[in-house]
């Protein structure tokens, strides 16, 4: 048997046919080791030689560097494009390359852009979905600093040219979904009677350049505070205001979802934006006590607590929470170390109501203490005294009356 196979492999040798196969085979096997080579060292050097950054538009830096494009006209020369979706493209053409890849140079290097538009991925509120688009920027021997300061300098131009107010975040699932700008707020706008709200906005001022003060103490970043008060007092309008004033952003967190749990909550807070106030708004509606608010929210009571001042808890940004009743807030929930400043919002004087005459008559300094002598010594809901000078924008004879405005459910007799 063994020389039958001898025998037969010294014929196969031989042949021509044999060794041509053989030596196919051999040529075959060396390119397919030399292509994987080629590979291994191609991914190796472009590992090293390219840098990379991919964003979705579920980010505010999505639109920041589309921004940056249109300002430096990067990808004029892109002969296929596609229209953008409107709220993530404000502040651009409306239009931006088609989804595939283009290059582009900037300031001597080499760059490629990636669109990729996930149709069945979508995102965004039940009411409000929308398509996940995708754009990777990769850049031949740079730095993804680099790119990242072209994403600051598209924020730059965003707050500068097409800001109109705060920039509104709210936390949806698991990431903060930013809707846009909304309108801002003067910070005289929101009607009390002495200088407590100039001293809020000091505090809070004080609090996000305070970085190294805190750092050199030891003491966590941290810093809350609760604004409370009757309805139609400002609480919200005050947040807004604040926000525009010293040119921070809102991220609003519903904690009463009953889809949140502790960890999302905790996750949310830690991942919330920079250069922003936090806000937890009508928390005596969610959280009364302790056994109350296991029952009203995913988020437990404990599981708040742990969010605001636990060990793995946010730092950098100021956290607001408003209640219509501080009285039945548990004192856990608002002690000093989660809620250091208390703020209360009431009811106006005339003297103070008199002046939002002025905002809405100007020239009108007659009618303006007529309607001061008519609110006499009560004191009035902002809200209740915004809404009568609303009513009568066009008639100031009248709205000096207060006629209606007297009659209000939210009017106190001084005492």
């Amino acid at each position: 048997m063994t020389d039958i196979i001898t025998t037969f492999i010294n014929d196969a040798v031989q042949s021509d046919f044999f060794a041509g196969g053989l030596a196919l085979g051999a040529f075959g096997m060396a390119a397919a080791l030399l292509r994987l080579a080629f590979f291994a060292i191609y991914r190796f050097i472009q590992r090293r030689i390219w840098v990379s950054l991919t964003l979705d538009n579920r980010s505010p830096a999505y639109r920041h560097f589309c921004i940056w494009t249109e300002h430096n006209n990067v990808l004029t020369a892109a002969k296929h494009i596609r229209m953008t979706d409107g709220r993530w493209a404000g502040g651009t053409k409306g239009y931006a390359p088609a989804p595939g890849c283009h290059w582009f140079r900037h300031a001597g290097r080499l760059c490629r852009f990636e669109r990729n538009i996930q149709e069945k991925t979508k995102i965004g509120s039940s009411h409000d979905q929308r398509p996940m688009e995708v754009i990777r920027i990769t850049m031949l021997f740079g730095r993804l600093a680099t790119i990242l300061d072209w994403i600051a300098a598209g924020k730059s131009i965003a707050q500068t040219k097409d800001r109109i107010g705060p920039g509104l975040h709210i936390h949806k699932g698991d990431y903060w979904d930013c809707i846009g700008d909304i309108p801002g707020r003067s910070i005289d706008s929101v009607m009390v009677d002495d200088d407590r709200i100039d001293r809020l906005r000091a505090d809070i001022r004080w609090f996000y350049g305070a970085a190294d003060w805190y750092a050199q103490r030891g003491v966590p970043w941290r810093r809350g505070y609760l604004i409370y008060g009757p309805p139609g007092t400002g609480k919200s309008s005050l947040i807004r205001a604040l926000a525009t004033d010293l040119r921070l952003d809102i991220a609003t967190l519903d904690v009463g979802r009953s889809d949140l749990s502790d960890e999302a909550l905790r996750e949310a807070m830690i991942s919330a934006p920079r250069r922003a106030i936090i806000a937890i708004e009508d928390i005596d509606a969610v959280f009364v006590n302790r056994q109350e608010g296991d029952k009203k929210s995913g988020v437990s009571f404990s599981g708040l607590l742990n969010a605001i001042d636990g060990v793995a808890a946010q730092e950098g940004r100021a956290l607001i929470m408003t209640t219509n009743h501080r009285e039945k807030l548990d004192p856990a929930l608002i002690r000093p170390g989660r809620a250091d400043t208390h703020l209360e919002l009431g009811l106006i004087n005339a003297a103070t109501a008199t002046r939002l005459f002025r905002r809405f008559f100007p020239d009108d300094e007659e009618h303006a203490q007529l309607f001061a002598a008519a609110l006499g010594r009560n004191q009035y809901s902002p809200a209740a005294v915004q809404g009568w000078l609303l009513a009568h924008w066009d008639d100031p004879v009248s709205a000096a009356t207060a006629a209606g405005l007297i009659s209000e459910p939210t009017v106190l007799a001084a005492e």
